[in-house]
């Protein structure tokens, strides 16, 4: 390989965190012995700046960032035209909280070789997390076109997208990833939620049938989430299919029992098909869930639309 360099930290499951992770349920051992092996090496080539950028990365493996972090700056007294070494030692910074100093050294490793992925990758997350996602993105979408199976760069430039609202470009990297990755830690919610956020915005527009088509999907993903088929079971009921939306309004109290707008609405449907002793009961229900509503009309009379998920 050309470079030798880490794995970028993501947003909200750090792909740096994971390899420590997985260094301690079993590659200590490993990595311990490869800093042995270079500190032979090093003793016998003292001045060799990539022998100090691999014992680096066997420190991190190792969990030892602070060692890790000596061993880049000394790399770089050696070389400071050290591409990876800035990039490395810019995902160490990055991953403990030191957010300008990291932008400083991914800037200096693309300053020096602007096609290297993960010092991209890491400058563009960094700066999303910053609220500039604007810039962010611009240095996240360069990643996946260099490197269309960067994962971690479309995970974070999801969470982006889906920060400044752009749901279908949430959409449309979370699915690429899914499809590369189907167990991803935190595709699939991701996904659920900008199908949920497209589909409340669907509803307010009153776009019903297409609120149902991506709301259907964010079900799919994350089947245990009322609010989702509370919302689905609203696109339904103004679709004027009362099936459907009493089956999603049953799905909402199977998860929350007490899920008071899903149970008002249920009486809503079945006063309208005329099921007059199961309304009564399911608005009685509601009352004593909600003794502010001292008659079963003041329950009637309460609306739950879709404000009551947005607001």
């Amino acid at each position: 390989m050309k470079y030798i360099v880490l794995f970028l930290v993501a947003f909200f499951c750090s792909s740096f965190a994971q390899a420590q992770l997985r260094s301690k349920n079993g590659y200590n051992v490993w990595a311990k012995e490869k800093i042995r092996y270079l500190n032979s090496r090093i003793i016998r080539d003292p001045y060799n700046p990539q022998l100090r950028v691999l014992m680096a990365n066997a420190y991190i493996q190792d969990g030892r960032k602070y060692e890790a972090k000596k061993e880049l700056y000394h790399a770089l007294e050696l070389d400071s035209t050290l591409a990876e070494a800035y990039c490395n030692l810019g995902i160490v910074l990055h991953s403990q909280g030191y957010g300008p100093e990291a932008r400083t050294n991914y800037e200096k490793a693309l300053g020096l070789d602007s096609t290297m992925v993960e010092a991209r990758a890491g400058l563009g997350t960094l700066l999303c997390r910053s609220e500039r996602q604007a810039e962010g993105l611009e240095h996240l979408e360069m990643v996946v076109r260099m490197d269309p199976d960067h994962l971690s760069a479309r995970y974070n430039m999801a969470v982006a997208y889906h920060q400044v609202d752009d749901f279908k470009k949430a959409i449309e990297h979370l699915s690429v990833l899914v499809s590369l990755q189907e167990d991803y830690p935190g595709a699939k919610i991701g996904l659920a939620r900008a199908y949920y956020s497209l589909g409340l915005l669907r509803l307010q527009a009153e776009q019903f049938a297409l609120a149902l088509e991506v709301l259907a999907k964010a079900v799919e993903y994350e089947p245990r989430n009322s609010n989702m088929h509370f919302a689905k079971g609203l696109a339904h009921l103004e679709s004027e299919d009362l099936a459907g939306a009493e089956l999603a309004f049953n799905m909402a109290i199977e998860i929350e029992r007490d899920y008071i707008p899903a149970l008002h609405n249920l009486g809503t449907i079945y006063e309208r098909q005329g099921r007059l002793d199961e309304a009564e009961a399911v608005y009685l229900r509601v009352q004593e869930l909600a003794p502010h509503m001292s008659t079963i009309e003041s329950v009637k009379h309460t609306t739950y639309d879709v404000k009551y998920l947005v607001e």
